[in-house]
């Protein structure tokens, strides 16, 4: 229920901040009317008696009204107000609301006479005030007059972007309050009561939280900043006592103290109370964002976070120094002034969204510039497919005009046959070349796994590192269009060298121990560099961005290497791209170990040329591909073993480390025999290897996918039964799914036998296949027996075989024991019972729950 109510609050500040801004637009530029030439003060000390006039211009239309030079101003169409402030409102308000060729009703006291006065001047369109600019200073009016736009664009784009993200409240409420940080227009007073009211208490409420929310911001954001780790509690006092400074005047729109403020403290001192928190939160939120300036390490973020910090600095700093200035020492500042410091402010939202479009800060999705960027490429290609078939036919207008009479109707329909096969060839040249430009542009809204899924079923079929180098280029290109991809894999030398990619010839070969290359070492994922600081390293002729490991299993040694200069796009290397090229990596780590093994086979094979010594070795690959030590578990003790009935087989078994006390335990049968069924089982072992992280957020979608690349890559007649199943060492559970296998048995404590029934059918043999995942609860002295059907049908012939009821028997026997124990001893007593015969391969699983 939270990202509902975030959006319904994001809603209801979006739509105050839009009202706000589309008054403001509104009334900055509304005209208002005069009544004339006359000048007016308000005194404090005469405040409840009415406003003085203290000047009217001779021969205007004020004198021609009847005012006069000391006369008091007692009421405005009746109404009286208590307070110079008060006047100050109710004749604005009454000025603001006319019209010109409204009248309006001023009562007066004139000295010397005893009886209030009554005139009704009319009021009049005020001329004269803006024939003097200049064009360039009506252009920089209306460009102020669009104040907030930038600032409610940039703020709501990012906020809605990234409704959950604090750091996009925080951007987007900073944002807000710079909104009212322009002059208020004085037409305010001119609008619906209700409406100026909400104006007024959003204008007040939002400039009293305006620059502690800035400090807050900037303590928080990208980082916390030393201040914050020091002094945690200052960013609410600061946003807490700016609002008892300033939310007093929420009902005219400027900063007064709260009245519970004013009993306390006296004006003036509130006051300058006010000004020190205010330019103090300020300054305060400069040095954080400073500090963390100084403080970042990674290259990224000092890339984000640069952009940032000038556009801040540069965009506030003359702001508020223009500001103090004004309500400190009352300084006055021409018009230029006061616009350069607005234009300088606009760097503020500007320096967020280029680092948001650019850098990817808060990890919003970049689609603005480059959907821009595609709109002008498309529309200008069909303009100048239009302008090319304008041309043409007029072209042949021009050309074949000598071949018709003066008045000859010929020409009109040979001229539109040829108009319409322009206009035909040139929508389908239009059809290909948008396609390529959704590609172009729009490529890297890719399908991560779908790429997995290729590259899994293609390096299956890759036997050399050429073709391997080629496969990993073409998708890496595919995915995220570098402007240059390098694949570097171990030679048989030892070196790295450049299988795809063309690199200079200075660079062909790369020492996998030499500068730039050996910071991989300890590192799994891609690393990102800056161009820049590779300049000294044997990478310098490559100008990388990203460098990607890639290792063999178990990620012991360094098989090869990626290197990707800088998008084309622009865009750095988000954490999205980093996991796909692990991935990738991780696939083509598979591929390099099973194209060193396979040409370590074929040079023993190639030395020995005996059919007993391939099959040998093929047996050896096969042996590597099984687990060669059982996990270590605190509540489980494991352990598995596999006998081929000839030299490899298509049984297979596997433990699968998940981290966090979480193992996966696999056995597979697959339909077949020798060399053929040992092929396959490599395959299902490659698929799952290659995937398996994925079952921990996804057993179905793991297994949807190893169904999926086993039914494109085998014939339709071979198949595999799998057990598949997820122990939690902490919580005893076991999380299965069995495929067409054997149930597996589970023998409790107390004697109970349970069997684990399937819960999907075979792998490979249907396209479109899904499963059920089933759990149960395993117990201290539990035992679980994973079985093939070697096991229970072994023995001298049909009639005698071993079956399932004498390995529960010869479980329970040993039930005390160790798994690898009662391991031995079930494969004894088969043993005893087939009298030496193998019809089948046999592989087992036992694990006791401790």
């Amino acid at each position: 229920m939270q990202r509902p109510l975030l959006l319904a609050l994001g809603a209801v500040f979006a739509a105050l901040t839009i009202l706000y801004s589309a008054a403001w637009m509104y009334y900055i530029r509304r005209p208002s009317p005069a009544l004339g030439q006359v000048e007016v003060g308000f005194d404090e000390s005469y405040s409840s008696a009415g406003v003085e006039i203290y000047n009217v211009h001779p021969n205007s239309p004020a004198e021609m009204s009847g005012l006069r030079v000391d006369d008091r101003i007692v009421a405005v169409n009746g109404s009286r107000a208590d307070s110079a402030s008060a006047w100050n409102e109710l004749m604005s308000r009454t000025w603001r609301s006319s019209h010109p060729g409204d009248t309006v009703t001023l009562t007066l006291q004139r000295p010397g006479q005893s009886q209030p006065l009554v005139i009704t001047p009319r009021f009049r369109a005020r001329h004269g005030a803006g024939d003097t600019r200049t064009i360039a200073r009506t252009i920089a009016v209306q460009i102020l007059d669009l104040y907030p736009l930038l600032f409610l664009i940039v703020g709501l784009a990012v906020l809605f972007l990234r409704v959950e993200d604090r750091n996009a409240w925080l951007l987007a409420l900073v944002f807000g309050t710079f909104i009212t940080a322009g002059d208020m227009p004085g037409e305010f007073a001119a609008a619906p009561p209700h409406l100026r009211s909400l104006l007024l208490a959003y204008r007040t409420t939002m400039g009293s939280v305006l620059t502690g929310l800035f400090y807050f911001f900037f303590a928080v954001f990208p980082t916390r900043s030393p201040i914050d780790r020091k002094v945690p509690w200052l960013k609410w006092a600061l946003l807490v006592t700016g609002i008892c400074l300033s939310l007093g005047g929420y009902r005219h729109g400027d900063s007064r103290a709260l009245p519970v403020v004013l009993a306390v403290l006296p004006d003036r001192i509130a006051q300058n109370a006010r000004r020190v928190v205010v330019y103090g939160s300020i300054f305060l939120g400069l040095i954080s964002l400073l500090c963390n300036r100084l403080s970042v390490s990674s290259k990224d973020d000092l890339r984000k976070i640069k952009v940032i910090f000038w556009g801040t600095v540069v965009g506030v700093t003359p702001a508020v120094v223009v500001a103090l200035a004004q309500e400190v020492f009352h300084a006055e500042f021409s018009f230029w002034v006061n616009f350069a410091k607005v234009i300088l402010l606009f760097l503020f939202p500007l320096s967020f969204a280029y680092a948001v479009v650019k850098h990817r800060v808060m990890d919003i999705p970049v689609l603005l510039k480059r959907s821009a960027r595609y709109f002008v490429v498309q529309r200008g290609f069909v303009i100048l497919i239009f302008v090319l078939s304008v041309g043409l036919t007029l072209w042949f207008g021009q050309a074949f005009s000598r071949y018709f009479s003066a008045g000859s109707k010929a020409a009109i329909p040979i001229g539109a046959t040829f108009g319409v096969l322009v206009i035909s060839s040139a929508t389908q040249v239009h059809r290909r070349v948008r396609t390529r430009l959704d590609r172009a542009f729009f490529r890297s809204a890719y399908d991560a796994q779908q790429i997995l899924e290729d590259l899994a079923a293609k390096t299956l079929n890759t036997s050399s590192r050429e073709g391997l180098a080629a496969l990993l280029h073409q998708n890496i290109w595919d995915a995220l269009h570098p402007s240059s991809v390098f694949v570097y894999l171990q030679a048989n030398n030892g070196q790295l060298f450049a299988y795809a990619g063309n690199p200079p010839p200075e660079a062909l070969t790369l020492s996998s121990t030499g500068s730039g290359i050996a910071e991989l070492a300890d590192r799994d994922g891609p690393l990102e560099l800056i161009v820049e600081a590779t300049q000294e390293t044997q990478l310098a002729f490559l100008a990388p961005e990203c460098l990607v490991p890639i290792r063999g299993s178990g990620g012991a040694t360094l098989q090869g290497v990626a290197v990707l200069g800088p998008r084309l796009s622009e865009e750095p290397y988000s954490s999205s791209d980093k996991r796909l090229l692990a991935s990738v990596a991780s696939q083509a780590g598979i591929a390099m170990r099973s194209i060193t093994l396979a040409e370590k086979m074929a040079e023993q094979m190639e030395t020995e040329r005996r059919t007993e010594q391939e099959m040998q070795i093929a047996r050896q690959v096969q042996s590597r591909l099984l687990p060669q030590q059982a996990p270590s578990l605190k509540t489980l003790d494991c352990s598995g073993r596999c006998i081929q009935t000839r030299a490899v087989g298509g049984d297979y078994y596997d433990f699968l480390d998940f981290g966090s006390g979480r193992l996966g335990l696999v056995l597979a049968d697959i339909s077949g025999k020798g060399m053929s069924a040992a092929l396959l089982m490599a395959n299902l072992q490659a698929n799952l290897r290659g995937q398996y992280a994925l079952a921990l957020e996804d057993v179905p979608r793991l297994l949807r996918s190893v169904n999926h690349l086993f039914y494109r890559n085998t014939e339709t007649s071979h198949y595999a039964t799998m057990f598949f199943a997820i122990y939690d060492d902490g919580t005893r559970r076991l999380r299965y799914v069995n495929c067409g296998h054997n149930p597996p048995i589970l023998i409790r404590a107390n004697g109970n036998i349970e069997r684990l029934p399937a819960t999907a059918t075979v792998l490979g043999l249907f396209e479109e296949w899904d499963c059920a995942v089933a759990e149960c609860q395993l117990g201290s002295g539990d035992v679980l027996v994973i079985y093939t059907d070697g096991i229970s049908e072994a023995g001298p012939n049909e009639e005698e075989e071993y079956g399932e009821e004498r390995l529960i028997v010869t479980t329970r026997k040993h039930q005390q024991q160790s798994a690898g124990e009662i391991l031995d001893n079930i494969l004894s007593d088969v043993q005893q019972v087939s009298r030496g015969r193998q019809a089948d391969d046999m592989t087992l699983i036992v694990a006791t729950c401790l």
